[in-house]
C-alpha cells in the first residue's frame, strides 16, 4: 500500500511538471513539441484512471495543453474521454453534474472532428458523449439521440473498420434499442458488431459483456456461457477495476440467468 501511495504521488508529480511545462510553452510561444508530452502523461494517467485525483489531473494537464496549441485533434478527444469518465464517476443522482462534464467533453470530441475529420476516436468520444447523455435524460431523449450517435460510429467505422471501440458501442445501440419501427434495435446485428468488436480488441472486459448478451438475446445459449466464462476469467484491468469488477459481476448474473438453457 505505501509503494501504491508512492507511484500514485510520483505519477501526480510528473503531470503538475507537464502542466507548467505547458504553461511555458503557452507563455513562450513555442512549437507543438511539448505537447506531445502532455498527450503521453495523459495516456499515463488515463491507465490508471480510477485512482484518486487522475482523472482531474488528466483534464488539468490537457486543458493547459490546449491553450498552448489549441486544435490538436489528439489532444481534443482525450479531454473528451477524460469528462466522459469523470461523468461515469459520479453518482447517478447528481444528472446535472454529470450532464455538464458530458456537455463539455460532446464540445471536446466536436472540435476534434472538425480539427481533424479522419480521425476515429473524436468521433467514437463524439458517439460516446451523445448515448451517454441521452441515457442520463431518459427513453424520450435517448432515442433522440440514437441516429447523431450512430452517424458518428458510421464515420468512425468509415475511417477504421477496425475499431474496436465504434464496434462495442454499435453493438450497444441494437441491442439496448426497440427495433423498426421505433428504432433501429436488431439482435443479430449486435452479435456481429459485438463479435468485431472482442476481435479487434480482446482486452477490453465490456466487449465480452457485450457479446455475451447479445448472443443470450439470441438464445445462442452454449456460445453465450464460453464468452462470460472466459470475461469471469480475465485477469483484472488496472485502468479501471471498479469497471472490470462490475463486468464480472454482470457476466455471472447473465450466466445464472441462462441456468439450465
Amino acid at each position: 500500500m505505501k509503494d501504491q501511495n508512492r507511484i500514485h504521488r510520483l505519477v501526480l508529480v510528473v503531470c503538475y511538471l507537464a502542466i507548467v511545462c505547458m504553461a511555458m510553452v503557452g507563455l513562450s510561444g513555442a512549437d507543438a513539441t511539448l505537447a506531445r508530452g502532455a498527450i503521453e502523461v495523459a495516456d499515463q494517467l488515463y491507465s490508471r484512471r480510477s485512482e484518486p485525483g487522475n482523472a482531474d489531473a488528466i483534464i488539468a494537464g490537457l486543458e493547459q495543453a490546449n491553450k498552448a496549441t489549441p486544435g490538436d485533434c489528439e489532444i481534443l478527444w482525450r479531454l473528451s474521454r477524460a469528462y466522459w469518465f469523470k461523468s461515469t464517476r459520479l453518482p447517478e443522482k447528481d444528472k446535472k453534474a454529470r450532464l455538464d462534464l458530458l456537455a463539455q467533453g460532446r464540445a471536446y470530441a466536436q472540435e476534434a472532428t472538425e480539427a481533424n475529420p479522419r480521425n476515429a476516436n473524436a468521433y467514437y468520444w463524439l458517439a460516446a458523449s451523445i448515448a451517454q447523455e441521452g441515457q442520463i435524460r431518459g427513453i424520450l431523449q435517448s432515442l433522440a439521440s440514437v441516429k447523431p450517435t450512430k452517424d458518428a460510429l458510421d464515420k468512425g467505422l468509415e475511417i477504421d473498420p477496425k475499431h474496436a471501440s465504434c464496434h462495442y458501442l454499435m453493438a450497444e445501440l441494437y441491442l439496448q434499442l426497440p427495433g423498426p419501427p421505433l428504432s433501429i434495435g436488431n439482435k443479430q446485428k449486435a452479435v456481429e458488431e459485438a463479435k468485431l468488436a472482442v476481435k479487434y480488441d480482446p482486452s477490453e472486459s465490456c466487449h465480452h459483456l457485450i457479446l455475451g448478451r447479445a448472443l443470450i438475446a439470441t438464445k445462442q445459449y452454449d456460445e453465450a456461457r464460453a464468452v462470460l466464462n472466459r470475461l469471469i476469467a480475465m485477469a483484472p484491468d488496472p485502468g479501471d477495476p471498479e469497471g472490470f469488477r462490475k463486468d464480472q459481476d454482470a457476466a455471472r448474473a447473465e450466466l445464472k440467468s441462462i441456468a439450465g438453457k
